[in-house]
């Protein structure tokens, strides 16, 4: 008799499909959205070609944060702050603290992305974000482990090294999740996956969102194989 096999990109399919059906999924997007908006000013202020992430990948982050409810969170690679602020809206009922960082720039003040249009109490969540500009991410993962932090969520749009890899086995809490941004073709996700993989190997793959046939926004996720659990319930098992 044959095993009943499922592949990582088949269990990928299902969980994105049920992540877009959550309660929160309009909330999200209003809230990524807003964020685009407040933050589109400060690309004029960055003098780089980098780019920020798309409102779709936004929405994704923000559903992320708010399902897998970190307490503490690292962001490699701040830039405008669009992807920083969709974690800590997404994550605000279970974020302690946000640590975020750019290795190239060091001009960005959280405080003047507030806006009217956003609820006070999501606003409050950038209180809980402590940015380091131009840091690199190896220099940020050694103040990390110097203060004993024990991280549930990563965030990654940058290169890492071998040496970030190293550090972060001693910073990621048992059940940390890692968020990979530009998984596709030769891009770093991918990179950065096969290196993460290859340091981390209990980790289960979860490919980008696919909608009809084509790639929708393009993160990828590195979850412990300790959190994978059958469940007889028809959606997920939690308020989502």
């Amino acid at each position: 008799m044959t095993k009943f096999w499922l592949s990582e990109r088949m269990l990928s399919r299902v969980f994105w499909e049920e992540l877009k059906f959550s309660i929160f999924y309009e909330e999200a997007a209003s809230d990524a959205k807003k964020i685009a908006e407040v933050t589109a000013p400060k690309v004029n202020e960055f003098p780089a070609e980098a780019g920020s992430i798309s409102i779709e990948s936004s929405i994704y982050l923000w559903l992320l944060s708010k399902y897998f409810a970190p307490r503490n969170v690292l962001e490699v690679g701040t830039y405008i702050g669009r992807s920083t602020l969709a974690i800590a809206f997404g994550g605000r009922d279970s974020i302690e603290q946000l640590y975020t960082c750019d290795g190239t720039f060091d001009c960005l003040d959280f405080n003047t992305l507030k806006s009217p249009d956003i609820e006070k109490v999501k606003l409050d969540t950038i209180t809980q974000i402590q940015y380091f500009g131009k840091t690199m991410s190896t220099a940020l993962l050694k103040e990390l482990k110097e203060k004993g932090v024990k991280l549930d969520l990563v965030f990654i749009d940058g290169r890492v090294s071998n040496e970030d890899c190293n550090i972060l086995s001693e910073v990621m809490s048992e059940r940390c999740v890692l968020v990979l941004d530009d998984f596709e073709g030769v891009e770093k996700g991918v990179v950065n996956a096969m290196m993460l993989r290859n340091a981390f190997r209990g980790m289960f793959l979860v490919n980008p969102a696919v909608e009809k046939n084509s790639v929708s926004g393009n993160l990828a996720l590195l979850v412990p194989t300790n959190l994978l659990t059958l469940t007889r319930q028809q959606g997920l098992p939690v308020n989502m």
